[in-house]
């Protein structure tokens, strides 16, 4: 862009034409700290291109500034040192310490309003080899059960309000890479990415138990052209009652599938959520939180009932992830915890490494381990799909409806004029109508 539109011509045809043009690095890079003022005003505009396209290869999705919108929060006198605990970004200088950022179990935006958990320093990161270090890697296929929160609201701590609840999840990942840098080994190179996520805490919690459910695709055609595919959503209290009530919708997805389980190649440029751009921060012993929970019992789980456990600790942007390093552990190797100081936090109380089973891509409330005793709808989802169920989808998306037409065709929904309010969170996206709102007819 650059070399076309602020070059002069001649330069173009005489400078270029000997020497190759300059192009825009592949990797991370970070300022050195003898940096002069020309060379950070050249940093400050690096780290303004940093984006969500980090985690994701073809996001579509607008970057979010990580330097003039530093998301500090600010010492509490009360809780002295909770501050850097609660959130701490890849970009905070002091660069962030071993055990910062570790955050926890959090219901507010305040520093009070969060667990904080012990942890404790076992090695610095320049004292464990690099051999030794348990990736920060999630497995190409697998089905994990997941206690933790979310906030609703994906702004930073400018927002003027934001919902939190206390959360319990299925997540379903199935994107086979074939554990090199790939296109995907599927036909098209499709990832899919589901969650049914139980909020605890939200009102309608009396309809359904607070299950939603987000249904995520993208082909490889998509990421090559920086679209990130259609997302389902799923708001199971409300489903059934008319497309126009928001139980059923779909729009583009707000990132697109995250690469977990290795590299993906876009456009010859690999893309991975933790093992390209992330800091190594130590190994740590740390208290993981709902220490004894299993599939079964009754409740939320005990957030207060910590295991301690050696952990690696990975950093990137303001998402941390801890990965067991104790070689007794039965989770060896095998990412344990996740926090974002407002992107969710979760503890995985059961990780399978194995392929989802087909219905969860095809049903609208397909078994997700947590008991038929969760699912009490006014109307009946067992056995429906998605594919039935066509007709109670409203397109809630106008900048690229299409994508949702692997799942209706021929609708339109625009959402400028829809009367309502669409909550992104990191296990759920709300669409929420205005009770006045007249239908619409598409």
């Amino acid at each position: 862009m650059w070399l076309v539109h602020h070059v002069p011509a001649p330069e173009q045809q005489t400078v270029f034409a000997r020497i190759p043009a300059p192009l825009l690095s592949t990797t991370r890079h970070s300022c050195k700290p003898s940096a002069t003022d020309k060379e950070k005003e050249l940093c400050k505009a690096y780290a303004k291109q940093v984006t969500c396209a980090e985690c994701h290869s073809g996001t579509g999705m607008l970057f979010q500034d990580w330097t003039d919108i530093p998301g500090i929060i600010p010492e509490d006198p009360k809780h002295p040192g909770w501050a850097r605990q609660r959130r701490c970004d890849q970009n905070y200088l002091p660069k962030c310490g071993p055990c910062e950022g570790v955050g926890g179990p959090y219901w507010g935006d305040a520093v009070s309003s969060f667990q904080p958990t012990n942890c404790e320093l076992v090695t610095k990161p320049e004292d464990v080899p690099v051999a030794d270090r348990q990736l920060p890697q999630f497995a190409e296929q697998f089905i994990v059960h997941q206690l933790g929160s979310d906030r609703l609201i994906r702004t930073q701590n400018s927002a003027k309000f934001a919902i939190y609840s206390q959360i319990r999840s299925t997540l379903w990942y199935d994107f086979p890479l074939g554990g090199v840098p790939s296109n995907g080994t599927t036909k098209d190179g499709k990832a899919h990415l589901r969650h049914d996520t139980f909020y605890d805490d939200l009102a309608y919690k009396w309809l359904d138990n607070g299950l939603v459910t987000e249904i995520h695709t993208q082909t490889r055609a998509e990421r090559e052209k920086n679209i990130t595919g259609p997302m389902l959503s799923i708001l199971h209290g409300l489903f059934g009652w008319g497309k126009y009530m928001g139980g059923l919708t779909c729009l583009a997805d707000p990132v697109g599938v995250p690469v977990l389980g290795g590299m993906a190649l876009t456009n010859g440029i690999p893309h991975s959520a933790f093992l390209e751009g992330a800091d190594y921060l130590g190994r740590v012993k740390i208290g993981v939180e709902y220490d004894g929970f299993k599939l079964g019992d009754k409740g939320h789980g005990n957030m207060k009932a910590k295991r301690n456990m050696t952990v690696d600790h990975y950093i990137k942007w303001f998402l941390h992830v801890y990965v067991d390093a104790d070689k007794t552990s039965p989770t060896f190797g095998q990412p344990v915890r996740f926090y974002g100081p407002y992107s969710g936090f979760a503890v995985y109380v059961k990780f399978e490494k194995k392929a989802p089973p087909a219905e969860v891509w095809e049903q609208i409330c397909p078994d997700n381990g947590w008991g038929d005793s969760e699912r009490k709808p006014i109307h009946p989802c067992k056995g429906k799909t998605i594919a039935e169920s066509k007709d109670q989808i409203m397109i809630v998306e106008k900048k690229h409806p299409e994508v949702c037409s692997p799942y209706v065709n021929g609708t339109s929904f625009d959402l400028e004029e829809s009367n309502g309010e669409v909550l992104k969170g990191s296990f759920g996206t709300i669409f929420t109508p205005k009770q006045d709102s007249a239908p619409i007819v598409v």
